[in-house]
């Protein structure tokens, strides 16, 4: 097991981030159940999913800050090549899939002329409300992007988590230890 671990401020956003996740994504999909279409409960889960995605988008923020300025641990001596490639590149699709993801989802609610609102607060309008551009639908197409794009990164969030089990029972290496609160 190896004794280096990320620095406290990158382990607590890191689980923060990843309750916040949990709870856009649930909030994301129920809100698109036919059971809930324009009902209060679907506004509710709509607020709800914008509010927390604003909250993560700025969190993401803080958290690059602190990457930026804090070197991560050494990745285990005995991962092979592939697997030090892939966590590579895995982090950093956490980084910008749901970055990516956040910024359009923006975007979307923008375009549709609805306003981002963070828990009940008006938030700076970054795109211009705009049904149609060179015959795109772009509420639509952001729409679809927006989810598309969402449903990648729940994938890759399930094969970082696999990764990490994989690591610790079949492998022997604790790499969990690295991002633990304690």
């Amino acid at each position: 097991m190896t004794e280096q671990k990320y620095v406290a401020s990158a382990r607590i956003l890191h689980w923060l981030m990843a309750f916040g996740f949990l709870v856009m994504w649930s909030a994301g999909y129920a809100m698109t159940l036919d059971r809930f279409d324009d009902t209060p409960v679907q506004d509710f889960l709509f607020n709800l999913h914008i509010s927390i995605g604003v909250t993560l988008l700025a969190l993401m923020a803080l958290r690059i800050a602190v990457r930026l300025f804090n070197k991560p641990p050494a990745l285990p001596a005995e991962f092979s090549s592939w697997e030090k490639v892939g966590s590579h590149l895995g982090h950093a699709g956490l980084y910008l899939l749901p970055l990516s993801v956040m910024i359009i989802g923006w975007a979307e609610v923008d375009f549709g002329g609805h306003g981002v609102r963070w828990f009940g607060v008006a938030m700076p309008k970054v795109f211009p409300t705009m049904e149609f551009f060179a015959g795109i639908n772009l509420e639509e197409a952001t729409e679809v992007a927006h989810a598309s794009l969402a449903w990648l990164t729940l994938a890759l969030v399930i094969v970082h988590v696999a990764a990490v089990i994989k690591h610790k029972y079949r492998d022997g290496h604790d790499v969990l230890y690295r991002m633990s609160l304690r």
